[in-house]
């Protein structure tokens, strides 16, 4: 189960003639994002899901992992459980304490890990080539491609003045 839409339906299509070659056969069913929100996320009516998500700069795996999170309207779409996690990811929100945050978060991590729910497949690269001559931008990690022209109004090009 998938969404109808194209960079999903080439990573679905790749992951099928893959699963052939194993003597696999798989059947992609696509549908456009409020059917599969509607229909299949909800009432969590899917045997495998092929689903991605952009969980930003910070990211917080609370609402994708937690148990709390199986039913509608959480996001832990693949029902994952594990008190451990559980209680990691709990730790994790109530600390204020950033670098005590990234260690619950890495031990938290090696669980996922281990316990394998889910295949984590790829995470996109936003790159932007930019010319040598445009100045005045501020490279920084862009976690949501609508977010590359933050900084825009710095941006300039060297020109000298000539009298004419």
């Amino acid at each position: 189960m998938t969404v109808d839409q194209e960079e999903i339906l080439e990573v679905a299509n790749l992951l099928k003639n893959q699963w052939r070659e194993l003597g696999v056969e798989l059947e992609i069913k696509k549908v456009d994002l409020s059917t599969l929100q509607q229909d299949f996320l909800k009432p969590r009516n899917y045997e495998s899901l092929l689903f991605g998500k952009v969980v930003g700069l910070i990211p917080d795996p609370f609402p994708f992992w937690q148990s709390s999170q199986r039913k509608d309207p959480g996001l832990n779409l693949a029902m994952y459980q594990s008190k451990k996690a559980d209680k990691l990811l709990e730790e994790a929100r109530q600390t204020l304490d950033s670098e005590e945050r990234k260690e619950k978060y890495i031990e938290f991590q090696e669980i996922l890990i281990e316990d394998a729910p889910v295949v984590f497949l790829y995470s996109p690269d936003y790159l932007y080539p930019v010319s040598e001559e445009i100045k005045g931008i501020s490279v920084r990690t862009i976690a949501d491609p609508s977010k590359r022209f933050i900084g825009a109004e710095n941006w300039y090009i060297k020109t000298k003045r000539v009298w004419k």
